[in-house]
């Protein structure tokens, strides 16, 4: 079955010049980063990492490199590689986070399309599905800047605990979907506070910390210093216990009427 492909072509600023191999690593590198991120962002709540491999590779000028997943990933891929190109659209006419695009993604992004006004004439990056194309200019760059000015403050953010995530050579992190801005937010984890967050699993928490909030208030991430419990509505008392456990003097309060 045909997997979806994703393609980037890089044109140098001239026929008579090379593209220059530091602007292809780093086209091998930032795609890779920006599709395994949006590849986790896709597939929650259970994050899936999409191992991709070169399906073709031009190097005549210009350059074109194609990708794509190179084990059976569910459908996963196709909407990964769509997400990719619609988002780079979307931040070619305004500044606002495309859907599944988290701050790695944004940066990796950002580092391709900055390759088009620095090193090269252009960037191209499109699917193998008609008109799902885009060329990467210094606005979308602009616009990434935009998004990821962060205001950092202490607070915290309550909600429900869905996913311990890492990698390796980077912190474990948890996402609580925030009650108030129906966001995921990214919460890193110390070593101290893991085997708390591995038993407030699936349950609702508040967790404490230094927030970085993006350039509308909205919270993205933050370095946990605390995390609560918050007990289930359940295991709360009802209001008829309450108040048995008021007649049966279990609070110390003497009733009005016996007061002497």
């Amino acid at each position: 079955m045909a997997r979806r492909r994703i393609t980037v072509v890089l044109e140098p600023k001239t026929e008579a010049e090379l593209v220059p191999l530091a602007s292809f690593r780093t086209v091998i590198e930032q795609l890779t980063i920006l599709l395994n991120e949006v590849a986790s962002e896709v597939s929650e709540p259970k994050p899936r990492r999409v191992s991709w491999g070169i399906a073709q590779l031009s190097l005549d000028s210009p350059a074109r490199v194609s990708v794509e997943s190179t084990e059976e990933a569910e459908g996963i891929d196709e909407h990964t590689a769509t997400v990719v190109v619609e988002g780079f659209t979307k931040l070619q006419k305004e500044r606002i986070r495309p859907k599944y695009f988290n701050d790695n993604a944004l940066e990796s992004a950002q580092r391709l399309a900055r390759l088009a006004t620095e090193h090269l004439a252009r960037v191209n990056i499109y699917t193998d599905i008609p008109d799902q194309q885009v060329y990467l200019t210094e606005q979308i760059a602009v616009n990434i800047t935009n998004i990821l000015e962060y205001l950092d403050y202490c607070g915290s953010v309550e909600g429900h605990l869905e996913l311990i995530s890492g990698r390796e050579g980077q912190p474990l992190y948890f996402k609580v979907q925030d009650r108030i801005n129906n966001v995921g937010v990214r919460c890193y984890i110390p070593d101290a506070l893991l085997d708390k967050a591995l038993s407030a699993f699936r349950k609702r928490v508040i967790a404490s910390g230094i927030i970085k909030s993006d350039n509308n208030g909205i919270p993205r991430s933050i370095r946990i210093e605390s995390i609560e419990i918050v007990p289930d509505e359940e295991s709360l008392p009802h209001a008829e216990d309450i108040v048995r456990e008021m007649k049966d003097g279990r609070f110390g309060i003497q009733p009005y009427g016996n007061q002497s």
